[in-house]
């Protein structure tokens, strides 16, 4: 698959995109909910049935342990986490269980993860989840849409071929979901952000963080952060004209002094631009005069 076709299915159908390196946390009991809802930033204890949200799992000092993507089912909760991080986020969470009537499990090697992304996704999930046995929640990572579905590993391949009978659903590569993971300025834990960065940093705070949820572990490091106002560096979309693209790990440059570097990139579907996600100090943005390699980068607005 072509990156813009990737990128068309995203704006106008939906992009099926394949997650094999997603651990997943399993959360039952009846106090599953009110207790993992004080240990991440995304609102659990709201969520019905069916329902799902976006976020992370901080450390006491707001720094992030993994990227989380939470279904609520009727039979408990279902986590999806970042490559490599399920067995010490378990561990972490283990430490908080103590008079709950809740239990954790490492359900990785038994679910495998599917997401959709664009307007179609979440009536092309529906349509195919109870009779492939998964698990679906809406969960909207790109503005344009999107869907969560978990299932059973031994059902991964019926699922997908159900998707793919939809005429809107186009499976995307690793490679063209890179790119439209840069378009759409979504950073990845373990690539472009990781646990020395806080939700502000990580550019997730306005995206995987919930305001009006109540407490949280880290949340008092993470709202002193807020009312700053000032971080240190963020993850910033930035392009550069003309190919190649800029390879990762480039540095970047402000003035000629140091700013940060490129963490993910590709060249855009009409070739005529390389697409950076790069982690950057607040101080050279503001400064201006980026560059990679001798070219220019200039801030670009998600979704171009």
């Amino acid at each position: 698959m072509t990156t813009q076709a990737a990128l068309q299915a995203v704006r106008h159908g939906a992009l099926l995109v394949q997650q094999p390196e997603l651990g997943t946390v399993l959360v039952r009991g009846p106090d599953a909910k009110s207790w993992l809802n004080g240990l991440v930033t995304c609102d659990v204890k709201g969520l019905a049935v069916g329902q799902g949200a976006w976020g992370l799992s901080l450390s006491k000092q707001g720094k992030i342990l993994s990227e989380l993507n939470v279904v609520l089912t009727s039979e408990g909760i279902w986590a999806s986490t970042a490559r490599g991080t399920q067995s010490a986020l378990l561990a972490a969470l283990e430490e908080f269980l103590i008079m709950e009537d809740a239990e954790l499990a490492d359900g990785s090697a038994e679910y495998a993860w599917v997401a959709l992304h664009g307007p179609l996704a979440l009536n092309a999930a529906q349509a195919v989840a109870a009779d492939t046995r998964a698990h679906l929640a809406p969960i909207d990572w790109t503005g344009c849409g999107g869907a969560l579905l978990t299932v059973q590993r031994s059902g991964l391949e019926p699922l997908v071929r159900a998707l793919l009978e939809n005429p809107a659903v186009v499976q995307g590569s690793a490679e063209a979901w890179r790119c439209v993971r840069i378009a759409y300025e979504l950073p990845e834990f373990g690539t472009d952000f990781g646990p020395q960065d806080n939700p502000h940093e990580a550019s997730l705070d306005r995206r995987a963080v919930s305001w009006t949820k109540g407490c949280y572990l880290g949340q008092e490091v993470v709202c002193m952060q807020d009312m700053r106002g000032r971080v240190k560096r963020r993850v910033v979309r930035l392009d550069a004209d003309g190919p190649p693209a800029v390879a990762v790990s480039t540095p970047v440059t402000s003035n000629g002094e140091s700013a940060g570097e490129i963490t993910s990139s590709c060249l855009s579907p009409d070739g005529a631009r390389a697409m950076t996600l790069a982690r950057v100090s607040t101080k050279a943005l503001e400064a201006g005069a980026l560059s990679a390699a001798g070219r220019s980068l200039r801030p670009a607005r998600a979704g171009e």
